[in-house]
């Protein structure tokens, strides 16, 4: 019999290259044979474990570190040390090495000279010669695999010995403390410094600006290496990304304001070594040196941080462009603090003096101040362009102001930007006289000019100017232009004609929402064609998209567009910035201009990124663009980000915002959209938000209208169109819902998580039900994540969805289609491509689009997809980084394995395949998991997450989409664990349960689905309802020591009665689940501590875990931890570790001050008296850094593989202590496991 089995061997770059070796046993009249089978030939022959182990490997190969060869693929030892002992085994990587990494230090922190001994030993400490290869280990003739962390641990050590410069060893020493963790993991021995050590070590800063009567100042705050914008690409956040808590963060800024300068290192106050990064140090001294100066030059210096460094360290010396940005951190808090200070200079406005019985300006000028201070500055014909320049050059060159005409002019961005704009103004309105436009009035002449001087956040403070009173006649809209290459549709003409009219009524902006799929970037693209071909002297046009979406307009104009009549085309981002750039670093970042665009102004568009924009908005508002055009302009939905303020400060004639979703999360969303494109004209933010309340639906009926509606001769500022409205052309698109009955295996996960939540619920906090929503959802899709995995079908089957899901993919191979699977876990991505592959015996796995490829690529795999000659073909996509901005009309299939909270995400999902260009009926599938028990099923995860999101899909119909809110969140709590009906359900219960509504109003039909499915899948059947009728577990009677019996299962082939039911679905799945017991300690009552002792009496305890924020808080908590304990000793035939997490000492209110090392110093101390030599790890984590830890309770894995936990919900304190009451849940989990602890990666 030939067998088929992966082998591993050493790769020279330290890897393992993992080969698929086929053997053929020798027989009668044959011998033995064996050869390795080619990469490409693995699906047909490799086995399912090693296949889906593989696909796990990919998933941890976050930069593409794994390479293939013809007979192998080489894995990098860093996954290697990730995967656990089953995937490893399939691939045929040694065993777990049983050796342990034993670390020493000597040397000193101080002086540079720490060093980090390392040692292999065996079990009881004995030292071993071992020989390292990668993540390989051999002893002797053993081999052994480095598992994590002990394999980083080993790689930081190593680091440490290698660093030649004593800042560099200091800086590897933190990095290996960090690596070990509040925890010094299993495998890894450590001396008691090591273990006791804290470091912090600071590689880059910010400013604390402040401003008091004019009079600035500011401190340092430090930040690790790791300090970088955060995941929208927007600036970090100071309070989250700070190294130091607040209280070392004041503790550190009060003892560097009372030194010189110089000094490297510092004690804090709970004992943590900070070292400041040798740069870091220089450019800290630079900072001290300014805190000692004037209020004018520390103003000077607050104003361009980087600058200063770059110049006084000489950072441009050595040809590295972004030194001074890594230095310098500009976080939102710095970046609004110095906004503060630049407005509290005096405005700076233009005016204009209005000549009588014209239309032409007699005279222009400044404003600087404020009335009734105000100073007036008249600037002759052609002066505005020159005093921009001299402006200019004075913020370059540090000056703080100008002298003009005996007028000290402030040097600052916004009299050049005034300046600039009476500038335009001037040759706009020189045009126009030369085009013979003088029948237009003078106020409409200078409608078009608005200057932005704030943020409009508490009061409407920049707006356009007073719109005069427009002549009502009919417009008649222009012809198309010509050099189409397609024909627009209806529609799309109507659009047309909505954009030119805003152009020649003079609208600030508008909003294109039209609905995905309706083409708006061929809109646009007809619009800004039209725009080139009837101005005489064109000005270029600016596109900013997101930048995957870049090359789609590339594609989109040589698709419609004859070429070369949008005329050049410049890519204004990546690599192309370098012909652009004048000098080092980036606009935000140094304060001026540092791009030449004198060259775009010959473009006929200017393609760029939302960072690209953001980082060079100086340079980019140089430029006095005809239109800009914002795609995705939900980027800018946050009022108050870097990208959104640098927006404003663009110079566009009209601005076009376009977007399928204008609202997304919250109704501010749409407000900041519209204050961009159109200043004021849905009023200040507040104003805004008092007078569209979220959930008032009538008010969002009148913002409705308010947008889409005309104001006298304007057109509406908002045009949206519906596909099943506009595109009666468009094929049938059909919703179709299969509700599928959970498998034994995913109905027993559930009903541990259902059952888990009552004690997370009692604790009262609103962090542990979110956890509990995560573990439903999560087990909803599966029981247990892709790992480890033998048998691919017998996994498929633990899941109703990922059942159902591979039928449906089954009768779409059948019909020779393509489909889309949106899966937002990426283990789960991995797996899917592996099992769809392995299942239909596809050529190729299929590809899957996430978060981590960029977005070229992105756009490479969709070509890839809908040019692939095969019939069936699946693309696998995470629903918000495969949502946006892709056609995909190859698939009429759309699989929503895994849903996004948000209708809006989902419905852009789908629409990557429902658009213009689509020719075939669109299905959109959606398995949904339903729990067998019928007091449970109707409130299962899937059915109630289904049930908000078709409600808030169809408010979006008539209004605006509803914002998520935490209302939905509670509201979807409820209808899990409660049951609650909504009052649709109620009108409906008579219905049948089977009938499914298509999510769509053109897919009308009502489709049967259900009653097409197997009675065994589709239909909850009623073998469990007996469950559901009897009643829950009872707690523990007080005093007596009763253990929680469990309730008595019914024969499996016994006649079952339905029975009403009138349990909560928490109260069902405890009657379901007899692992789980339950006792109720009320306050001032007796603790029965049977349901501890029944699990652990006599019993071999390898772990006992222990999460509780406040078991640490003071004495006398510790005192009742050591108490739990010692009871766990007591009852334990062996216990040999404890692992405690908790608050440290500043994340918690206590009478009696302590720092961290206290605790640790009493705890430690009190536990070698009172609990002797168990071992304990004690993690300190701060409520700032690590978020709050909601889940209190204790966790004892035993040695049998089996694990019991325990949920208090008042912690420790609530069994050791009768002040409060306490409920008590207890889980015996068999799988040893945690209960809905998935884990899982998603992007």
């Amino acid at each position: 019999m030939v067998t088929t089995k992966f082998i591993a061997t050493s790769h020279e770059n330290g890897g393992e290259t993992i080969a698929l070796l086929r053997e053929q046993p020798g027989g009668l009249f044959r011998r033995a044979s064996s050869e390795m089978v080619p990469v490409s030939d693995w699906p047909r022959f490799a086995p399912q474990a090693g296949q889906a182990s593989l696909a796990l490997a990919r998933v941890l190969d976050d930069e593409s570190r794994i390479s293939e060869e013809k007979d192998g693929i080489v894995l990098p030892p860093e996954i290697v040390a990730q995967l656990d002992e089953a995937d490893a085994f399939a691939l045929g990587l040694p065993p777990t090495t049983p050796l342990t990494l034993q670390l020493n230090s000597g040397g000193s922190l101080a002086d540079g000279t720490i060093k980090v001994d390392t040692k292999w030993v065996r079990r009881g400490g004995l030292p071993v010669r071992a020989d390292i290869a990668g993540a390989r280990v051999r002893e002797g003739g053993k081999v052994g695999r480095i598992p994590e962390p002990i394999y980083s641990a080993f790689q930081a050590a190593l680091l440490v010995n290698a660093a030649d410069d004593p800042d560099e060893r200091r800086a590897a020493f933190a990095d290996l403390r960090a690596t070990l963790g509040d925890e010094i993991g299993a495998g890894i021995e450590a001396d008691g410094f090591l273990e006791r050590v804290r470091i912090a070590y600071a590689a880059n800063f910010s400013l604390n600006a402040k401003t008091d009567h004019g009079r600035f100042d500011f401190d340092p705050v430090l930040f690790s290496r790791n300090a970088s914008e955060n995941a929208d690409g927007d600036l970090v956040d100071e309070e989250e990304a700070s190294l130091l808590t607040p209280q070392d963060n004041q503790h550190f800024q009060r003892r560097f304001k009372g030194q010189e300068g110089g000094r490297r290192s510092y004690l804090l106050s709970d004992g943590t070594l900070l070292f400041l990064d040798p740069l870091l140090g220089k450019a800290l001294d630079i900072v001290r040196a300014k805190q000692t100066g004037s209020s004018p030059e520390k103003r000077e210096f607050l104003r361009a941080p980087q600058r200063v460094l770059r110049e006084e360290l000489k950072l441009d010396a050595g040809g590295d462009d972004e030194a001074a940005d890594r230095l310098f951190i500009e976080t939102q808090q710095f970046s609004e603090r110095v906004s503060g200070i630049e407005v509290w200079q005096k405005p700076v406005l233009p005016w204009i003096k209005p000549k009588p019985n014209s239309w032409l300006p007699e005279g222009f000028g400044l404003r600087i101040g404020d009335p009734p201070d105000a100073r007036h500055v008249e600037l002759a014909p052609g002066e505005a362009e020159t005093l921009a320049g001299e402006v200019e050059t004075a913020i370059a060159s540090g000056k703080e102001s100008i002298a003009w005409r005996d007028e000290s002019i402030p040097a600052t961005p916004a009299t050049l930007q005034a300046a600039r704009a009476i500038a335009d103004l001037e040759h706009q309105i020189t045009a126009e006289s030369e085009e013979q436009s003088s029948e237009r009035s003078e106020r409409e002449a200078v409608d078009t000019f608005f200057l932005q001087v704030g943020e409009n956040f508490e009061q409407l403070d920049y707006a356009r100017l007073p719109r005069p009173e427009i002549s009502a006649e009919v417009f008649q809209a222009p012809g198309l232009p010509e050099g189409l290459k397609s024909e627009p549709k209806p529609h799309q003409i109507e659009a047309f004609a909505w954009l030119t009219e805003a152009w020649q009524r003079r609208m600030p902006g508008v909003l294109l929402a039209d609905d995905m799929g309706l083409g708006k970037t061929f809109q646009a693209l007809l619009f800004l064609l039209w725009l080139r071909r009837s101005s005489a002297h064109p000005k270029p046009v600016l596109i900013v998209a997101p930048t995957g979406l870049l090359r789609n307009w590339q594609a989109e104009l040589a698709q419609h567009i004859e070429a070369d009549l949008m005329g050049p085309v410049v890519e204004a981002f990546g690599t192309n910035l370098r012909d652009f750039r004048l000098e080092a670093g980036s606009d935000i970042r140094g304060g001026t201009s540092r791009l030449d665009v004198s060259q775009w102004e010959e473009a006929g568009i200017v393609l760029t990124t939302y960072e690209t924009m953001r980082d060079y908005h100086m340079s980019f508002a140089r430029i006095p663009f005809a239109a800009i055009v914002y795609d995705e302009i939900q980027k800018l939905k946050n009022p108050a980000s870097q990208m959104t303020r640098a927006a404003k400060a663009l110079n566009g004639r009209l601005q076009i915002a376009m977007t399928g979703t204008p609202v997304e999360n919250r109704l501010q969303d749409l407000w900041s959209i519209a204050d961009t494109v159109y200043p004021g004209f849905l009023g200040s933010s507040r104003e805004f938000e008092n007078s569209f309340p979220a959930h008032d639906l009538e008010r969002l009926g009148d913002l409705q209208q308010r947008l889409i509606e005309r104001e006298e001769a304007l057109p509406a500022f908002m045009l949206r169109r519906m596909k099943d409205e506009i595109l009666t052309g468009l094929p049938e698109k059909t919703a179709r819902k299969y509700p599928v009955e959970m498998p034994p295996a995913q109905a027993q996960a559930y009903d541990l998580v259902l059952a888990r939540a009552r004690a997370l619920r009692e604790s009262g906090e609103q962090g542990a039900m979110l956890k509990v929503l995560h573990m439903l959802r999560g087990t909803s899709l599966h029981p247990s994540p892709p790992r480890g995995i033998t048998d691919i079908n017998g996994y498929i089957d633990q899941s109703a969805r990922l059942k159902k899901t591979f039928e449906i993919l089954e009768e779409i191979e059948q019909r020779g289609e393509k489909a889309l699977l949106f899966c937002e876990d990426l283990e789960m991505q991995a797996f899917l491509a592996m099992a769809i592959q392995d299942r239909f015996s596809l050529e190729r796995r299929p590809m899957c689009i996430s978060g981590k490829v960029a977005g070229h690529k992105r756009q490479d795999m969709v070509t890839a997809f809908q040019t692939s000659p095969t019939s069936f073909d699946v693309l696998i996509l995470s629903p918000k980084a495969g949502g946006v901005g892709l056609t995909i009309t190859a698939a009429n299939n759309v699989i929503h394995l895994s849903r996004w909270w948000n209708p809006a995400v989902e419905d852009q999902a789908t629409d990557r395949a429902y658009r213009i260009g689509q020719t075939r009926p669109v299905t959109i599938h959606i398995p949904m998991a339903v729990h067998p028990d019928e007091a449970i099923g109707p409130s299962s995860f899937d059915q109630r997450l289904d049930a908000l999101m078709e409600r808030k899909r169809s408010l979006s119909r008539g209004l605006l989409m509803p914002p998520e809110s935490a209302r939905d969140v509670d509201d979807l709590l409820s209808d899990v664990l409660d049951g609650r009906k909504t009052l649709s359900e109620e009108d409906a219960e008579s219905a049948p349960s089977s009938i499914l509504l298509s999510s769509d109003a053109q897919a009308s039909d009502v489709e049967n689905v259900a009653q097409e499915e197997s009675d065994a899948e589709s239909q909850i059947g009623p073998e469990n309802t007996a469950h559901a009728a009897s009643s829950s577990p009872a707690p523990v009677p007080l005093p007596t020591p009763v253990a929680v019996e469990p309730e008595p299962k019914p024969p499996v082939n016994a006649p079952q009665r339905p029975v009403l039911s009138v349990r909560t679905p928490v109260e069902a799945a405890e009657a379901r689940t007899p692992s789980v017991q339950r006792v109720v300690y009320e306050q001032y009552g007796p603790r029965d501590w049977t349901i501890f002792e029944q699990f652990v009496r006599e019993a071999r305890i390898n772990r006992l875990e222990i999460q509780d924020p406040y078991c640490c808080a003071d004495e006398q908590a510790r005192g009742r931890l050591l108490n739990f304990v010692n009871r766990f000793c007591e009852l334990a035939a062996k216990l040999d570790e404890v692992q405690i997490v908790t608050f440290d000492a500043d994340s918690v209110d206590k009478r009696m001050p302590e720092t961290n090392g206290d605790q640790r110093a009493d705890l430690e101390n009190r536990w070698r008296n009172t609990i002797g030599s168990t071992a304990l790890h004690l993690a300190q984590r701060s409520r700032r850094s690590r978020g709050d830890l909601h889940d209190r309770f204790v966790r004892a894995q035993l040695e049998d593989g089996d694990a019991v936990i325990w949920d208090l919900g008042r912690g420790i304190d609530g069994v050791m202590s009768a002040k409060w009451s306490c409920v008590v849940n207890a889980f015996h989990d068999k799988r040893s496991a945690g209960i809905g602890a998935r884990g899982h990666r998603v992007q």
